[in-house]
């Protein structure tokens, strides 16, 4: 029986073979002060965030605190954490100062993903200041690990953000020694040089030399670069410290029982992930689609006749995996990206589950026209973000052609006509009405896109009872207040008036009760309405109803029934043909 202290197993290597690329913005937010300052014309502001003491702060515990001073700053003194006091005395008041805006920052972050979408099917977010790209087995695309690397920091430096990067096998490896470069600038007073990148190994070293080669690299770290939370870390660090553990390998050497006993099992995880000896996934911004196809282009492209000709060559690819897969799509997306970094991307919804080839070019056709290409276009991806199963017998026999969607009178061909015309005026724009399980007639109803709506209708099972009255041809989006004269309280209207307009009513017909759900009131009583179809003498006919119990009956100018008098308990709700 083993002891309950013995030192627990070190995982061997995973051996995954894996390439992950860590791109870290460590000025991030410095860097859109300078863009904002540059968007607003200021130039003397962009020119003081670029080369004199600078910073953003938040509120912290003791007031507003420095969250990111500028290289100019920290040579200054100025540090994170800092107030706002002691950040002007150390620069005898020449320090410029803003706000810091998280959410700007995540936004800005975003779409860099987006952008960098051409170098890796799959990225993700690192913390608040970086990305991850899983680049394993597509460098050659970009001419070598160092192509991919050089085009993907010129495209983000191009947009203004300062950058770091590192390729390692690990999430965890490639992030640490991406920040580690950043640290070792900040402390110097410097922005990264374009060439601050440090890559372990390269892709086609064998898992005995890789691993030698992260050890080598990951080793001198402090302990507090292995984790995001640099906060917990700093104590781990600093208890680490105490024995005389300044450096990841030190720590790694130590008894995985002191360790784990000392500081619990996670800072083994985490060392466990750093050296490739247990799983570490990456977790994509965005889900992957079920089907995803690209293509990419050395020299760039930009004729028309050949963004047609590489979007043909991404449908048959799709409708290929698609079939492959037993799919049908029901959304399409395709992002173009262009030399210049910019990225034009385009979502179309089909009504019904298709792999039809010359539906899907049809429709995307009808987009392309829209692609400035600008430069040229570098990378196209095409993907099926919604997918369902699709039968063989969907699909054209062999050696009969392809029929297209739109021969036929059937639902496919007015799916079809969906598809195009959403296609070409916006998707969404072609309405379809679902049933809902709703007693009061403006919940029975909701417009939904067509190309999101079911294939069949949903059977609405609400009881035994059914609708024994008919209903107007228009419904008001809300119902209308009416005065109403009648001869009895519970007798139908024989006078109302409405928008202005006094009406004599000639026949009526009701009343017919509806009772809102009691769940939605608990407590009180559930809303009642009385309906009557009464038909005017000039001829119109209106379906009314008495209110009793409104609460909650939101109103025609968005008021609510308790703002009207007690006399406006009548409504008018509908307009028959």
């Amino acid at each position: 029986m083993s002891s309950p202290h013995a030192d627990p197993a070190r995982p061997a290597g995973t051996g995954s073979g894996r390439r992950i690329l860590a791109l870290h913005l460590p000025l991030l937010a410095v860097d859109r002060q300078i863009l904002i300052a540059q968007a607003s014309g200021d130039a003397d502001a962009a020119r003081h965030w670029r080369h004199g003491p600078a910073a953003c702060h938040a509120p912290g515990p003791r007031g507003p605190m420095i969250t990111i001073p500028n290289p100019a700053a920290r040579a200054a003194g100025v540090r994170t954490g800092m107030t706002l006091a002691e950040a002007r005395a150390r620069t005898a008041g020449d320090i410029l100062l803003a706000p810091a805006d998280p959410r700007g920052d995540r936004r800005a972050l975003a779409w860099l993903a987006d952008l960098a979408d051409r170098f890796s099917p799959a990225v993700g977010l690192d913390g608040d200041q970086g990305l991850l790209l899983d680049i394993t087995g597509v460098a050659h695309l970009f001419r070598g690990e160092a192509g991919l690397i050089a085009r993907a920091g010129a495209l983000i430096r191009g947009r203004g953000f300062s950058l770091t990067a590192a390729i390692a096998p690990t999430p965890l490896a490639a992030s640490a020694l991406a920040r580690a470069q950043a640290y070792t600038h900040a402390h110097a007073q410097a922005h990264p040089p374009a060439d601050a990148t440090v890559v372990v190994a390269h892709d086609r070293a064998g898992p005995d030399e890789t691993r030698a080669a992260l050890a080598r690299l990951v080793g001198p770290l402090p302990p507090e670069m292995i984790s995001l939370d640099r906060e917990r870390l700093r104590r781990v660090a600093e208890g680490l410290a105490r024995l005389g553990i300044r450096r990841v390998d030190a720590l790694d050497a130590l008894p995985r029982s002191s360790v784990a006993e000392r500081f619990g099992s996670g800072l083994l995880d985490l060392l466990d992930r750093l050296y490739d000896r247990a799983p570490d996934p990456l977790h994509p911004r965005r889900p992957s689609a079920p089907v995803e196809v690209r293509i990419s282009w050395a020299e760039p492209i930009g004729r028309a006749e050949d963004i047609a000709a590489a979007t043909a060559a991404l449908v048959d690819d799709l409708v290929a995996d698609l079939g492959a897969a037993g799919l049908g799509a029901r959304r399409l997306a395709l992002s173009v990206h262009l030399v210049d970094g910019r990225l034009h991307r385009a979502e179309l919804g089909l009504a019904l589950a298709s792999r039809e080839p010359r539906h899907m070019m049809r429709l995307l056709a009808e987009r392309l026209d829209r692609i400035d290409p600008g430069l040229g276009i570098e990378v196209m991806v095409l993907a099926a973000p919604v997918v369902q199963p699709l039968a063989d017998l969907d699909r054209s026999l062999p050696g009969l052609g392809q029929a297209p969607l739109s021969a036929g009178t059937g639902g496919a061909a007015v799916a079809a006509l969906i598809d195009r015309i959403d296609a070409r005026l916006g998707n969404g724009r072609v309405r379809a009405v679902r049933i809902e399980a709703g007693v009061m007639p403006e919940t029975a109803i909701k417009l939904i896109p067509a190309a999101i709506a079911p294939q069949r209708a949903a059977r609405i099972d609400d009881g035994p009872h059914r609708v024994t009255a008919p209903r107007p041809a228009r419904l008001l989006a809300r119902p209308e207040p009416a005065l109403v004269v009648a001869a009895l309280p519970d007798d139908p209207p024989a006078r109302l008036r409405w928008r202005g307009r006094l009406h004599r009513v000639h026949l009526a017909d009701g009343p017919e009760r509806l009772t809102g759900p009691w769940w939605e009131s608990p407590g009180a009583p559930a809303e009642a309405r009385d309906y009557y179809r009464v038909e005017t003498e000039d001829g119109l006919r209106l379906w009314v109803f008495r209110s009793r119990g409104s609460a909650g009956l939101v109103l025609d100018g968005g008021g609510a029934a308790d703002d009207v008098a007690a006399a406006d308990d009548w409504f008018v709700h509908g307009i028959f043909a």
